[in-house]
């Protein structure tokens, strides 16, 4: 069995590719539409009115409203997504270090304190104190049977 190619572009890069493939097709449907009216009329076809000829300048500043629609949509997906992005955290699942970069990790607590306006401090939940509390009871009826 061969080795399976790992794509360089992440999963986040690649699903702003997705989104904005689909919206570029859809604003190319609407040209299409645009230029199928133009050299169909279909206001002509649909309620049996007297044809009017193309006209090239209402095709072209059509298309290029829509053009500049999709730069917009597409911008602004984009921008969205990266502020999405920046807002992400990877975080271990064992013992919560925080990725800083590919190979770098850092305590949760020292990356929030230089990141943010926080400063810690530690105490124990209800949930952790009864846990604790009853592994030191356990311990200690351990040394006393020992």
């Amino acid at each position: 069995m061969g080795k399976r190619e790992i794509s360089s572009a992440s999963p986040v890069t690649r699903g702003f590719a997705y989104i904005a493939i689909w919206q570029c097709a859809a604003f190319l449907i609407l040209i299409l539409l645009v230029w199928a009216n133009e050299i169909y009329d279909f206001a002509a076809l649909l309620f049996d009115v007297l044809p009017s000829p193309p006209n090239l300048t209402r095709g072209f500043l059509a298309s290029a409203g829509i053009l500049i629609g999709l730069i917009i949509a597409v911008g602004n997906t984009y921008l969205q997504q990266q502020r999405i992005i920046s807002g992400m955290l990877t975080i271990c699942s064992y013992c919560h270090n925080i990725r800083i970069d590919r190979e770098i990790w850092q305590r949760v607590e020292e990356y929030i304190a230089k990141h943010g306006e926080v400063d810690f401090t530690h105490g124990i939940c209800p949930d952790c104190f009864e846990k604790v509390m009853g592994d030191v009871a356990q311990s200690a009826h351990d040394e006393e049977h020992s």
